[in-house]
């Protein structure tokens, strides 16, 4: 299939949303190196590739909707993922009777 470069262009703005997406979920380093999770923001990302898979529905080829559509599933899987996770600093549930070790 030949690939024009709008289309390469479609998958770096899909490939860049996904990035920050992962950096906003924590799995991956932002650019300065740190390590933040900020579900709200991820959201916001996840949010912005649909409404993209939307306006574009019927006018992406075969390759391309399969690429935004793989990307966005992984996307919400990694974000149901991390939101089941406490907060940093939150105490895990616990898992047995904390009074026996009083």
């Amino acid at each position: 299939m030949h690939e024009t470069n709008d289309d390469q262009l479609f998958q770096g703005l899909v490939f860049q949303y996904q990035q920050l997406t992962m950096m906003a979920l924590g799995k991956i380093s932002r650019p300065d190196g740190g390590m933040q999770r900020n579900l709200q923001e991820a959201s916001l990302f996840i949010d912005m590739l649909a409404m993209l898979q939307n306006k574009t529905k019927g006018n992406l080829n075969e390759t391309l909707s399969a690429f935004l559509d793989r990307t966005l599933a992984d996307l919400r899987l990694n974000y149901v993922d991390e939101s089941r996770r406490p907060e940093e600093g939150e105490d895990a549930p616990a898992s047995g009777d904390d009074k026996a070790s009083e």
